[in-house]
């Protein structure tokens, strides 16, 4: 019997340190510099979060300085004069602030862990499963969606 008690505490303490569930922030505002990947095609772009709403500038295509926006209910194009907004039923899946909107706000229900010191997010969005991956400072390092062949690299 007194062999068995020092088993149990040890079989307890062990199990508890493997139950740790990690927690990291996501900072309710940013803007960060990020490059975009789909197949062969790319194109740098600053992506920025303020509230409710998520967008994409692209800095380094013929789309440059065109601002794409999706706040869940709907996909804004703006650029110097122009406004354009559509439902986001009317938009195609791939569209990249819809992916970006998605995938953000349902990191509730994606999968944490901790892998090689950054946060890993695995979850489910319309293109498939998504990993996003966050430093330990709460900054953002990519985005992959494989089955569409996705990727934001963020800088």
């Amino acid at each position: 019997m007194k062999k068995l008690i020092p088993i149990v505490l040890v079989l307890l303490l062990i199990s508890g340190c493997s139950a740790n569930k990690y927690t990291p922030v996501i900072n309710a505002d940013y803007k960060l510099s990020a490059v975009y990947k789909t197949g062969d095609f790319s194109y740098s772009c600053i992506i920025e979060k303020k509230g409710e709403t998520v967008s994409i500038t692209p800095i380094s295509t013929r789309a440059k300085g065109m601002i794409i926006s999706c706040n869940g209910k709907e996909i804004s194009f703006k650029r110097k004069n122009f406004i354009k907004s559509f439902r986001i039923e009317e938009i195609d899946k791939t569209n990249p602030a819809l992916i970006l909107y998605r995938v953000l706000t349902s990191l509730d229900s994606a999968q944490t862990n901790l892998i090689d010191g950054e946060f890993t997010y695995t979850g489910k969005c319309e293109l498939g499963k998504y990993i996003l991956t966050q430093k330990k400072d709460n900054s953002f390092s990519s985005l992959s969606i494989p089955q569409a062949d996705i990727k934001i690299e963020f800088m």
